[in-house]
């Protein structure tokens, strides 16, 4: 933790603080790089928000996850039903809530912004992972307005009904999967699953281009959902050969 610049220290120790917002944990890499993992919030308040764009700002190197919409089957869709419940949140609460870190890390003029996930191919699982996604949340919108239009389509309502109920008998698939969440292979049991696993993979892999690829720009912050970080630094630890450093120390 020494090796940090004092400024990217002090904001770090912010974003700890502030524990609903942010999860904060570092690692070193086996040539003795320090990669502070960001795990956050995408939707926060102004001085949380104020906070995540000054630990961005205190690294040269910065990481970002960006799930690729364009290289993902259905994953403009996907995109759309994730983004636009944000949106209506933010709009909702008149810009009381701002959004994600990442963004404000890609907006700084000057350093490298990376996006960790970018690959010449994604996982077959992930493509998996979209659809199903995209469907459930659908279906779920749809589910809401069953008695508005049951009278007038009972066909289209009853299979809207059916098929609701069906993804939620499926949902019990989630706690062996989440058990099993460690295994690439759990998105197989509930793609739900896939939406971590296979990108805590994506990640992790551009982590090690990232560091390659900038030798020269010292220390890195990589900022993504808060959910992605036990399974993003364990595949750091144990198949890449990063050390945890205590935080706080």
């Amino acid at each position: 933790m020494n090796d940090l610049p004092a400024g990217a220290k002090k904001a770090l120790d912010r974003a700890h603080a502030e524990r609903l917002s942010y999860a904060v944990r570092i690692v070193r890499s086996p040539q003795g790089r320090l990669v502070a993992i960001l795990g956050e919030a995408h939707m926060k308040f102004a001085k949380a928000a104020a906070i995540g764009k000054d630990v961005v700002g205190n690294f040269e190197l910065r990481g970002v996850e960006t799930f690729q919409r364009k290289q993902v089957f259905g994953g403009r869709a996907l995109g759309i039903v994730i983004s636009g419940p944000r949106l209506l949140m933010r709009v909702l609460t008149f810009g009381a809530l701002k959004g994600s870190t990442i963004t404000d890390a890609k907006q700084l003029p000057s350093g490298f912004t990376v996006e960790l996930e970018r690959a010449k191919k994604m996982p077959f699982g992930l493509h998996v992972t979209s659809i199903y996604m995209t469907a459930f949340f659908v279906v779920a919108f749809l589910a809401l307005f069953v008695p508005l239009f049951a009278p007038i389509a009972p066909g289209f309502a009853a299979l809207v009904t059916l098929v609701a109920v069906a993804f939620q008998l499926h949902m019990l698939l989630l706690v062996p999967a989440f058990f099993l969440r460690r295994y690439w292979w759990s998105w197989i049991i509930h793609p739900f699953l896939g939406i971590l696993t296979l990108r805590d993979i994506l990640m992790a892999e551009g982590t090690l281009r990232m560091l390659e690829d900038h030798p020269r720009a010292g220390h890195a912050v990589v900022v993504m959902g808060r959910a992605h970080v036990a399974g993003y630094e364990r595949l750091l630890v144990e198949n890449y050969g990063f050390t945890r450093v205590p935080y706080p120390a």
